[in-house]
């Protein structure tokens, strides 16, 4: 399907284009596909976007200040649109959508710019590509005709589809326990109606498996994208560093077969302090990039943890020839790191290396390891098949403590997933994958956990890498907490525990006010509390012109703290494109000023660069970069890392709904997580879901919302409902599709009485106020 997208994207190549020419570009053969381009460039030029010049050429017009961006709506109605450029988002009144979806990439012309605290309204000239090709709906008849109708199950879209040659497919539509997968065929357009027609049934009571579908169609993931006949490229041997004979090691917790391959590791005391090998399985290697197998990949963004299994990122023969095997040679980029006594990094090198892992070390492995006492000689059974590889995997453990502690750039909470077989690969340490703005807290027993320390700091050490040699990667920006939200955290986590220590001045960074929760008994609350305020993560290219206007200060900043994935190109194609950016270095950088010159550089070696006065690359390659090095490909990733983190929110909370089904009616323990002028929200203690006890169900008084104490307040009888609070409730309704869990309070005359006493003085002054 060609799309507006493609059609400026191909204008936005040359000085001009004639239409024969486009035609050929967008391979547009048949009649009906010239047809419909004819009409799009007639509506496109009608609008401003795109004009005529000499020779008929069309370009795109650049006198008409248009803004691209994405739709974002909310279920109460509001729309913006998110500017590709990063400006303020565009308000968007509904009389100015022009049939736009939440998700759509569009083109807003600015109608009224922004006033102090209101933002800039615009209305939508044109749709660039829709984002919902399927969606998930609810199928009635309608009462007038009989035709069949389908009504969106996302409340974002507030659309009705017209459904075309379905019934064959509907089981029985007076069944409300199913739902159905709509692929839309016309999109709606002035004043008709979308058209769309059903591709598959979903009963609601499928199992694990039926669940995993629903996701999947939910968040817009294909099971079954065929990869392109192409083989993968095969590396070249010779100038790369044999390390065959290092006995490198596996650290893995994920137990699927069809898992992702990680790196391997190996580490020796060096010089005072500790020498380590981070090994990353060769795969930009193997790729032609801009080739088919490469846009492959980049179409699927990355790896989708299914809960119990994983749609996998990487094809088969990618699998085949790069993932890390026992005992078998493989090719690799690889990062040697020496840090001294305190694990601060003093030197670094990356090679091309063919590497021959020995041993895999598992969690039970290190489980032994942890409970073993430190003075005990003899080895454990679990532990005989690493006999003699004790020594490694202690210095492995050592220096990742090391590193661990001295390492803040990113935020570290503990995860609370429910203990279900079907969430058994999630509940693992996701290596250098932040979904929510925060990481797992280091756990030595879980191999991923100290793994994810090294992949961590490699990616930082490359962005430095790069950096300094004036090539462009992707990074992960993470947005700063706003000091407000980390004083009203300071203030909350006061009320819960009066014997943690913190700052009041306000100049209390995040991560110390974390580490200050660890001694607390109510850490959980705590932790809750804090992934509340935390903005997020986005990837970003880094261009060498970006770095110009900065000053030493915010240069040391940048480089110190950023990560460039680059080590786990199995899991996503960021780490794919760092990768290839990283082994052009290696492979095809200039190492020395001329042919005829004796001296060469080493460009995997720290400070090399200083050693540097000559172009790296030729003009070719560098073509190459520029090509591939683009705000689109990042735009484009974002969207499969929201899709991938939105997946992942939804397979957690289906599962907890589940659970939560099978204890309707039942009286349960829970303790109150969140409060709210609407009622308050509880943690059900086996299941670690949450649920709502709305202020209307309370029924024995009106409540007062106190947002500086955390609590609901009864006006009469001084009953108070506060953060933290052991309570017993009952499971009214679970909606497994809006992943809403509804809860009775079961009230308790006793605990009541006790808690009335114990807050009676202190809301009394509050009262007389």
């Amino acid at each position: 399907m060609t799309t507006v997208s493609k059609i400026l994207e191909n204008l936005e190549k040359e000085d001009g284009l004639e239409v024969p020419r486009l035609e050929k570009s967008l391979k547009l053969s048949r009649k009906i596909d010239r047809d419909n381009l004819e009409i799009a460039i007639k509506a496109l030029t009608k609008l401003g976007i795109v004009k005529s010049i000499e020779n008929e050429k069309l370009v795109i017009n650049k006198e008409i200040d248009f803004v691209r961006g994405r739709v974002r709506c909310s279920s109460k109605g509001y729309c913006f649109v998110v500017r590709e450029d990063e400006g303020e988002d565009i308000y968007i009144r509904e009389t100015n959508l022009n049939n736009a979806w939440h998700g759509d990439s569009v083109i807003v012309l600015i109608t009224k710019e922004a006033l102090k605290r209101r933002a800039p309204e615009g209305s939508i000239q044109c749709v660039l590509q829709r984002y919902n090709e399927t969606l998930l709906a609810k199928i009635e008849k309608d009462n007038a005709n009989g035709n069949l109708k389908a009504y969106p199950l996302d409340d974002r879209i507030p659309a009705i589809i017209d459904v075309e040659d379905g019934e064959e497919i509907i089981t029985n539509l007076s069944n409300k326990d199913f739902i159905y997968e709509i692929e839309i065929s016309k999109y709606p357009i002035a004043q008709f109606k979308a058209i769309g027609k059903i591709i598959r049934e979903f009963p609601l009571n499928a199992g694990v498996e039926g669940d995993v579908d629903i996701l999947l169609s939910k968040n817009n993931i294909s099971r079954n994208i065929d990869p392109p006949k192409v083989s993968p490229k095969k590396i070249q041997l010779k100038g790369r560093e044999d390390l065959t004979c290092q006995p490198s090691l596996l650290f893995s917790s994920w137990e699927c077969k069809n898992s992702p391959s990680l790196p391997a590791l190996f580490a020796q005391p060096y010089e005072g302090g500790n020498r380590i090998w981070i090994h990353s399985p060769s795969v930009s290697e193997r790729l032609n990039i801009g080739g088919k197998l490469d846009k492959y990949l980049m179409d699927k963004g990355e790896a989708i943890c299914l809960g119990n299994n994983w749609l996998e990122f990487l094809n088969e023969t990618l699998v085949s020839a790069s993932a890390f095997k026992l005992n078998e040679e493989r090719e690799a980029i690889s990062l040697m790191i020496d840090i001294d006594s305190k694990g601060i990094v003093i030197d670094w090198k990356f090679s091309l290396s063919i590497i021959k892992p020995v041993k895999e070390v598992t969690d039970k492995h290190l489980q032994t390891i942890n409970n073993r006492k430190a003075t005990s000689k003899s080895i454990p059974i679990a532990l005989k098949s690493l006999k003699e590889n004790l020594e490694v995997i202690y210095t492995i453990i050592h220096s990742s403590k090391l590193i661990n502690q001295i390492n803040n750039s990113s935020i570290k909470l503990d995860q609370h997933i429910p203990n279900l077989e079907r969430l058994s690969e999630l509940q693992k340490a996701f290596p250098s994958r932040d979904f929510h703005g925060w990481t797992k807290s280091y756990d030595s027993c879980d191999p991923q956990s100290i793994l994810d320390i090294y992949i961590r700091l490699s990616n930082n050490i490359l962005a430095k890498h790069l950096y300094e040699y004036k090539l462009p990667f992707i990074f992960k920006e993470h947005e700063g907490i706003e000091q407000s939200s980390i004083n009203e955290l300071t203030k909350s986590a006061l009320v819960l525990d009066s014997d943690i220590t913190v700052k009041l001045d306000g100049s209390q960074s995040a991560n110390d006010l974390i580490k200050s929760f660890d001694s607390s008994s109510e850490k959980k609350i705590l932790h809750k509390l804090v992934k509340h305020i935390i903005p997020g993560i986005h990837l970003k290219l880094f261009n060498h012109a970006d770095s110009i206007n900065y000053d030493e200060l915010n240069k040391k900043s940048f480089i110190s703290n950023v990560e460039s994935p680059w080590c786990c190109p199995s899991l996503n194609y960021w780490n794919i494109f760092n990768q290839f950016i990283i082994s052009l270095l290696l492979n095809d950088g200039k190492s020395k000023n001329s042919s005829r010159s004796k001296d060469s550089v080493n460009l995997g070696q720290k400070d090399s660069w200083k050693d540097v006065s000559w172009k790296i690359f030729s003009s070719k390659i560098n073509e190459i970069i520029e090509k591939q090095a683009n705000l689109k490909l990042i735009q484009h990733l974002n969207d499969r890392r929201k899709q991938s983190k939105s997946f992942r929110n939804n397979i957690i909370s289906i599962a907890q709904g589940r659970e939560a089904q099978k204890i309707i009616g039942k009286e349960v323990p829970a303790i109150i997580t969140g409060v709210q002028s609407y009622g308050f929200f509880a943690e059900i203690n086996e299941l670690t879901s949450e649920g709502l006890v709305h202020v209307s169900t309370l029924g024995d008084d009106w409540y007062e919302y106190r947002s500086r104490q955390n609590l609901l307040i009864g006006r009469k009888n001084k009953k108070t409902y506060q953060l933290a609070q052991k309570i017993n409730v009952r499971v009214l309704k679970v909606d497994i599709l809006k992943n809403q869990i509804d809860l009775e309070l079961i009230k308790n005359e006793d605990s009541d009485l006790i808690n009335n006493k114990k807050m009676t003085s202190e809301n009394r002054s509050d009262d007389k106020e």
